[in-house]
């Protein structure tokens, strides 16, 4: 009966040490200041890094051709768990300055691995859910893919008064060539449009001062 005994409690023992001293969940090292978010057009991916390092990735939908998701670096001012309902359960803006752009639940599953939105990065639900706990304000985010659309898709023509990623590409253009002196905003103003006219000017192209498919090609794309 000593030896049942004596084993019971070394097993009860050493279960108790197991238990107490097994490592903590993948989650439970995650801490809002390690972690960086990279989202990928082409694949229709947002991916989570913890430290630098490969965290979980999870399935978006993005902008449709027409209303494209911007490009470029970012990161998150805001946060709401109780956003109107077409953005789900969870919401997540970002400082993108020429919109309201942010990573968000859905109300539509079925749109999740395609080109559906109006800029924003649509996630699942319980998606939204779980990095929202894992961010903060000021959580980085690289947005990678073509400042014009979906893949494949090529540059729209430009005018006075448009505002968006493909605006913000050309700015930088011109800014590259010297015609442009202030920091790309993504808004076409008065600014904006004197500097494509005098580049339109500067290089033969006479007509509307839009940007078609001649100025694109001048400006590099």
């Amino acid at each position: 009966m000593r030896i049942i005994a004596l084993t019971a409690a070394v097993l009860s023992f050493a279960l108790f040490y197991t238990l107490s001293c097994a490592p903590l969940s993948d989650a439970a090292k995650v801490m809002p200041e390690n972690i960086s978010i990279i989202i990928d057009m082409d694949n229709l991916t947002l991916t989570l890094f913890n430290k630098g390092e490969f965290y979980k990735k999870y399935p978006v939908a993005m902008g449709k051709y027409e209303t494209p998701t911007p490009v470029g670096n970012w990161k998150i001012i805001s946060m709401y768990n109780n956003p109107p309902d077409v953005m789900g359960t969870r919401w997540m803006g970002l400082n993108i300055p020429y919109g309201q752009y942010g990573i968000h639940g859905t109300n539509n599953p079925h749109s999740i691995g395609s080109f559906a939105s109006h800029g924003c990065i649509r996630m699942f639900n319980n998606d939204a859910e779980e990095i929202y706990h894992m961010v903060t304000s000021g959580t980085p985010v690289i947005i990678i893919g073509t400042p014009f659309g979906a893949p494949g898709a090529g540059p729209s023509p430009l005018k006075i008064g448009d505002r968006g990623p493909a605006v913000l590409e050309v700015q930088r253009a011109l800014k590259r060539l010297g015609y442009l002196k202030w920091t790309p905003d993504g808004f076409w103003g008065q600014g904006t449009d004197k500097a494509v006219k005098q580049f339109r000017e500067d290089n033969g192209l006479t007509g509307t001062n839009i940007v078609d498919d001649k100025t694109y090609k001048l400006l590099g794309f």
